[in-house]
């Protein structure tokens, strides 16, 4: 993909780089599963600081292989901005919040991601958003909702810690935001590779000292499936899938990415359908369709 981005035509792609977006959704729709097996043996914390680590060691490697430039200097805090955002601050949000969250507020709210985009890349991308793309995140929006909810709201209640695992997750939404248009304008200047590796060692190092409020976890005790599992998070989850997320930013407008945000409950349910033997209702599928008929709409 990287080579298409600087010798490709344009009219080949934008195809390309949506068909990256649906890869990424994908692949981070399938962590749900590999979390919840890896949260049995370590923490959520010390998970997100091993799989960041694991990423960073790969990315660290790539970058000496292909002697990729180093980050200017004055661009170090925005590489240190994207971590924090992206990586450290989603990671620990998102972990803390699912302790009160219910899981369809959650998912609910997750899906505000998009939205946070939009409204961010308007104000420092100016970025404009036409009807049609805003018809798009409504429906896509809906969609996912009528995903994540089945179409039924009896289990929203509400009480003040779940009040407050809502906000945590809503705030995973604007910490992504800010992650994605950092990210767009170092983007502007450096590869994908370079802006990821950077950055993925900042959100590395900011999780480090979370981890040691976790303090003392016993590695040795965890399986193979747990670091197969960790592996599967840190080099495809956080390297290949961040990575396409980062080239398909550099050629796609940052509202349109946003939009794909939106398929993952639909993935979600694809693969819990295959691998877990629940078969989606009627409303999963509904939801499903409404989301990709909008996440079309806000692509054109």
């Amino acid at each position: 993909m990287e080579d298409l981005h600087e010798t490709g035509n344009k009219r080949q792609t934008p195809f390309i780089y949506y068909l990256g977006l649906l890869l990424t959704t994908a692949i981070w729709a399938s962590t749900f599963i590999n979390i919840k097996i890896v949260l049995q043996q370590v923490p959520p914390n010390t998970l997100a600081f091993l799989r960041f680590l694991v990423a960073s060691l790969v990315l660290g490697s790539l970058l000496i292989i292909s002697r990729q430039p180093a980050l200017k200097r004055e661009d170090l805090p925005t590489a240190a901005l994207c971590g924090l955002t992206g990586i450290t601050l989603y990671n620990f949000l998102q972990n803390q919040g699912l302790k009160f969250a219910g899981a369809i507020d959650a998912s609910i709210l997750a899906a505000m991601a998009p939205v946070f985009i939009a409204l961010i890349a308007g104000l420092v991308l100016k970025e404009r958003i036409t009807y049609l793309q805003a018809t798009g995140i409504l429906l896509a929006f809906a969609g996912s909702v009528l995903v994540a909810t089945n179409g039924s709201l009896s289990g929203l209640s509400f009480t003040s810690k779940r009040l407050a695992g809502d906000t945590l997750i809503l705030l995973t939404g604007v910490s992504w935001a800010v992650y994605s248009i950092s990210v767009k304008r170092l983007l502007q200047k450096y590869k994908a590779t370079v802006v990821l590796a950077y950055s993925t060692f900042a959100g590395t190092l900011f999780l480090f000292p979370l981890s040691l409020f976790e303090y003392p976890v016993n590695l040795a005790a965890i399986t193979l499936a747990g670091w197969l599992n960790i592996f599967y998070l840190g080099v495809l989850a956080s390297c290949l899938a961040y990575l396409i997320w980062n080239i398909a930013l550099s050629r796609v407008a940052a509202v349109t990415a946003g939009i794909f945000l939106y398929l993952i409950p639909v993935f979600t349910s694809v693969i819990a359908a295959v691998f877990l033997h629940e078969i989606p209702g009627i409303c999963t599928a509904a939801g499903g369709l409404i989301v990709l008929v909008g996440t079309y709409l806000a692509g054109k």
